[in-house]
């Protein structure tokens, strides 16, 4: 015995305009329900349904972000794995840069240089402590124009 045959059903008169009586019963033909008032009852359990998700749409919700952390995790993990990694070889090349200008053209241009960069540094560092909605459109032209402000400084 399924459940339905163990529900107590009760009667409740609903009034609806005559050429939606004449839809359900064309939908009854045309499919598995076997009258009118089972199909009735699906579309009533159907509504009664999407309104229990959308009453506890929020828990729902809460759910879905906790699944999608979940699996974002690992990613977001490697990601943040790969841009130290990023941020170490940055640094070799540009040590290795240094040196290599110190060797083949001289103390002066590596001083120069080496001002440039520690410049760079504190723009870089005053830039990255600050909140994106406070930094104006021409400061942060700035801060990605570097190379070319140092260079005429």
């Amino acid at each position: 015995m399924e459940k339905k045959d163990k529900e107590e059903f009760v009667k409740i008169v609903v009034k609806i305009p005559k050429n939606k009586k004449e839809m359900i019963y064309n939908v009854v033909a045309k499919s598995s329900y076997t009258n009118a008032s089972e199909l009735i009852r699906a579309g009533i359990d159907k509504e009664l349904n999407l309104q229990i998700y959308k009453d506890n749409m929020e828990v729902i919700l809460q759910q879905i972000d906790k699944c999608i952390e979940y699996k974002l995790a690992g990613f977001i993990n490697s990601q943040r794995k790969l841009y130290a990694n990023n941020v170490r070889i940055s640094a070799l090349n540009t040590y290795i840069m240094g040196e290599v200008m110190k060797r083949i053209m001289g103390d002066e241009l590596h001083k120069e240089y080496v001002e440039i960069l520690k410049s760079a540094r504190e723009k870089a560092n005053y830039f990255v402590s600050r909140k994106v909605e406070d930094i104006s459109k021409e400061e942060l032209m700035d801060f990605y124009n570097l190379g070319g402000i140092y260079r005429n400084e």
